[in-house]
């Protein structure tokens, strides 16, 4: 029975990669506009708003940044040799990373992107070279993050994009959001990983997910590692990876970054808006089927757990009891700092405004 851990298990390495960048109107018409929130997989789009979500409305909490745009990519080279040349026939992947994935409201979607799009340039820079045949997925993945996230702090990109044969141009911007690459791994192992600034999650750990206020709690908890830079600490600590990683004292610092990341988690997913009383019905199921005996455990047993959501639940609860507290009905419309509206963990707290 495997845990839902980070880095247990080898994955499949068919992934889609999500852009967490936002975006100014661009040249694509605005009848193409109107079809934003378009998807070629459902999988990928799920994940696709969860994560967008989730990096943008949980900014305050992150000290680094990155833009931000709601697209989710996937590259020629992340599919197997025998089906590439359908791809690149139907899709024309061979020119560069196609979108599979446009979230509703981002700046991609005001872009007028729409799923199916393939994009040829980056303010007139090729992603792909001439010969895209040589280029690894894992490079394909990297290169193109790279290029995009380095532009778009510098402004609005322009892009080129091909659609349906023709070549149509575009600009995007990009809103600022927690620093995170996310992708969709096609494995039926339940996990999830995160590190050096990515996340991959795969199809079998979101098929255990019912509503994405539980696969919030995913996304919210691998990224409080990348927040609270868990990867750093570990490898300072020098903790290895592999089985030597679950012994001694290896466990019990690996253990403490799985509790830092429960709290943080649960705070960020809430502050995206996503209710995390879902969280321990989740952990429940979770845990009744992939949870075993151990002799040293790296992540937190389920009593205590549930422990952790319990006491941040209540914590964030008395946080915006306070807050409605201090701004009055009849100020909250005349005070800035009486207007935001974000839902945390309390229904009553909620109805009182």
């Amino acid at each position: 029975m495997k845990e839902f851990s980070r880095g247990s298990g080898q994955l499949l390495r068919l992934f889609s990669f999500v852009l967490l960048a936002g975006l100014a109107p661009g040249a694509i018409a605005a009848s193409v506009s109107q079809q934003a929130g378009s998807y070629l997989r459902l999988a990928d789009h799920r994940v696709a708003k969860v994560a967008y979500r989730v990096a943008t409305g949980a900014v305050r909490h992150c000290a680094e940044t990155a833009p931000v745009v709601g697209l989710a990519l996937d590259h020629a080279a992340e599919y197997s040799p025998a089906d590439r040349p359908s791809l690149i026939e139907r899709r024309r992947l061979d020119l560069g990373p196609g979108i599979v994935s446009v979230v509703d409201g981002s700046p991609g979607a005001e872009a007028g992107l729409v799923a199916g799009d393939v994009i040829l340039s980056v303010n007139e820079r090729r992603i792909y070279p001439d010969d895209s045949s040589s280029v690894s997925a894992a490079a394909a993945r990297t290169e193109t993050g790279e290029l995009m996230e380095k532009q778009l702090r510098l402004g609005p990109v322009r892009l080129r994009v091909l659609r349906s044969g023709q070549e149509l141009g575009t600009v995007l911007g990009s809103r600022l959001g927690c620093p995170a690459r996310v992708r969709l791994a096609r494995s039926r192992e339940a996990a999830a990983v995160s590190g050096d600034g990515q996340i991959v999650l795969t199809t079998g750990a979101l098929m255990e997910t019912r509503s994405d206020d539980e696969l919030a709690v995913i996304v919210g908890h691998e990224l409080a590692h990348i927040v609270l830079k868990h990867g750093e600490r570990l490898r300072a600590q020098r903790v290895p990876r592999g089985l030597l990683r679950e012994l001694g004292k290896n466990a019990a610092r690996v253990l403490a970054t799985e509790r830092e990341a429960d709290r943080l988690g649960i705070k960020l997913a809430a502050a995206a808006g996503y209710d995390m009383r879902a969280a321990i019905p989740f952990w429940r199921r979770f845990y009744a089927r992939y949870d075993g005996p151990r002799l040293f455990r790296t992540h937190p047993a389920l009593a205590e757990r549930e422990r952790i959501i319990r006491e941040t639940l209540a914590e964030l609860e008395h946080d915006e009891i306070s807050f409605y507290r201090h701004c009055e009905k009849r100020e909250r419309r005349s005070n800035p700092v009486c207007s935001r509206s974000v839902w945390i963990a309390s229904p009553s707290a909620r109805e009182d405004g």
